[in-house]
């Protein structure tokens, strides 16, 4: 079975997500990681489509969007999965309405991959709005009630290996 992974990234979190959602599928399937920003094939001739990025500043990749929705109609029709990688995981629902084209039918769902905060790995203003998040969720008042409460984001690895599952229980129907 024949695996296309699509990602938008910047900082590298969403292509740290796929490379673990690779390495779960390379025992039983051939699985090939494109970068949006180098050109990825059509789905055309893949069994399994998995697009996805990182959220920066409520939005998805440009180019990202342009390559789901010019693909839309394979990716409806075939065996598919998005994802999301984002900062504050409580908003995914969010991005989804708003960054998912509700045209497009994901056959196997679309999951949030969980995301970091991490200044050390950017630069300038970057840095330091991830620096403010980072130092706001961890110096919340543990006082207040948890529905208020925000977590340190981190990535899902267990999301992703329940992805991987999904697709590999295709090959065996």
């Amino acid at each position: 079975m024949k695996v296309l992974i699509v990602y938008a990234t910047k900082n590298g979190v969403s292509k740290k997500a796929c490379e673990m959602l690779r390495d779960n599928l390379n025992n039983f399937c051939e699985v090939d990681l494109f970068d949006i920003k180098d050109v990825p094939p059509s789905p055309d001739s893949y069994d399994v489509a998995v697009v996805g990025g990182s959220i920066r500043m409520a939005r998805l990749n440009k180019d990202l969007k342009k390559y789901i929705k010019a693909h839309a109609q394979t990716l409806s029709n075939m065996q598919s999965a998005a994802f999301i990688c984002c900062g504050l995981t409580n908003d995914f629902e969010d991005y989804v309405v708003t960054e998912i084209p509700k045209s497009i039918r994901f056959s196997l769902g679309i999951e949030c991959f969980g995301g970091e905060l991490k200044p050390d790995k950017l630069r300038g203003i970057d840095k330091i709005l991830t620096y403010i998040m980072r130092q706001s969720i961890l110096t919340q008042d543990p006082d207040k009630s948890n529905r208020d409460m925000i977590e340190l984001p981190e990535i899902f690895p267990d999301t992703i290996y329940a992805l991987a599952e999904r697709i590999h229980r295709l090959k065996t129907i």
